[in-house]
């Protein structure tokens, strides 16, 4: 029986299990794109994880019609996405922060931060997810960024309430005959309503039984928009003046 992970872990474990992280990310990316050939359509999967002791969902999107250096450019957000003004996929993010590291990234890792951002979950009050983002750039054509909760990071606001990333967590993107594919994996422990063990057995209850269509929904939502904004135009505008607001370490 596989141990549960724990919610958050240090800085240092974090970085010393983010390559195998995004290789899993990796993995789990290829064998989805592998089944899934629609065009501009996402397909939602999931699948038990014994380590995290819960679901995680796949999201798969291929976004037709994109030049070849939109995928570092959209790596680019991604990875920075803490400090972003908005995002156009994801209209519940309301802010975050980052924080730069003196240790140097694991082997096999571009480059890493610490980071936390807050989301409206449609709860009493929004969600903080401290983390530490990691970029793996494996391919040309290819990157991955897992985003593992950790127990320190930029100081958070008074009264935040955290939720938390289990491994695996994180963004793949790839790109192939002018389709941009973006894989969101995420892997939620729970909504913190209770304390982390409840709150994972109510999590696991409601999706057991099915009742995980509010998850699913916005999954299918931010796949949605990112293809709508990518193929739209506007998409050029917002890194700039994101960085240009909120990129400066606290």
């Amino acid at each position: 029986m596989d141990t549960v992970q724990a919610n958050e872990i240090t800085i240092e474990t974090a970085i010393t299990q983010a390559p195998k992280h995004a290789e899993h990310l990796l993995t789990m990316a290829q064998q989805h794109r592998a089944g899934h050939k629609a065009i501009n359509q996402c397909q939602i999967i999931r699948n038990w994880h014994p380590s995290a002791g819960t679901w995680c969902y796949q999201t798969h999107i291929a976004i037709a019609d994109q030049p070849d250096y939109r995928l570092d450019w959209l790596t680019n957000i991604f990875f920075n996405a803490a400090t972003l003004v908005r995002h156009p996929w994801y209209p519940q993010f309301g802010g975050g922060k980052r924080q730069s590291l003196s240790q140097p990234p694991a082997r096999g890792i571009d480059q890493h931060q610490l980071c936390w951002g807050r989301f409206d979950l449609g709860l009493s009050s929004p969600r903080y997810y401290r983390q530490l983002v990691s970029l793996a750039l494996p391919e040309k054509n290819t990157a991955a960024i897992v985003a593992r909760s950790v127990n320190q990071g930029p100081p958070l606001p008074d009264k935040a309430v955290l939720a938390f990333t289990p491994a695996p967590n994180g963004e793949v993107f790839h790109y192939a005959n002018g389709r941009l594919h973006w894989h969101h994996i995420c892997c939620t422990s729970g909504p913190a309503l209770l304390p982390p063990r409840m709150d994972r057995w109510l999590i696991n209850c409601l999706r057991y039984v099915g009742l995980d269509q509010a998850e699913r929904k916005t999954y299918r939502g931010e796949a949605e928009q990112l293809r709508d904004w990518l193929q739209g135009d506007d998409f050029e505008m917002l890194l700039p003046e994101a960085l240009a607001q909120g990129s400066a370490d606290t």
